[in-house]
């Protein structure tokens, strides 16, 4: 699995990605981020692209399953970390449609700064 969604509290969702992000782990992560937010409401909400990341299938988008209107409802500000390289194409594919929370991307070594960014 490329892909994997831990709650930690206090209301923090982990998701580190390794490996080619495919359709059906994205939008089975999708899923589990869905009812972990039912379950404990509005998270802040951390990706992690490993040193392993290497892209997005073709045809993954961020909007297209019944669950990204109750997602990006539910999350209060999103922290992406890993290579730069990585940047533009992981703010692309958040910001393919609008969302209503605060994104931002961090190096790789900055995950401390990410996650006190998220909770400030």
């Amino acid at each position: 699995m490329t892909i994997s969604v831990e709650f930690t509290a206090p209301n923090l969702l982990m998701v580190r990605v390794d490996g080619v992000m495919l359709r059906t782990e994205v939008d089975a992560s999708k899923r589990q981020a869905h009812d972990l937010m039912q379950q404990h409401g509005k998270c802040h909400v951390m990706i992690e692209l490993e040193v392993g990341a290497t892209g997005l299938q073709t045809m993954v988008r961020w909007d297209d399953i019944d669950v990204d209107h109750f997602i990006k409802q539910h999350i209060v500000r999103l922290a992406v970390v890993g290579d730069l390289r990585w940047r533009d194409s992981a703010l692309l594919f958040l910001f393919n449609s609008m969302v209503p929370f605060q994104i931002e991307y961090f190096p790789a070594n900055q995950k401390e700064f990410g996650l006190a960014w998220l909770t400030h």
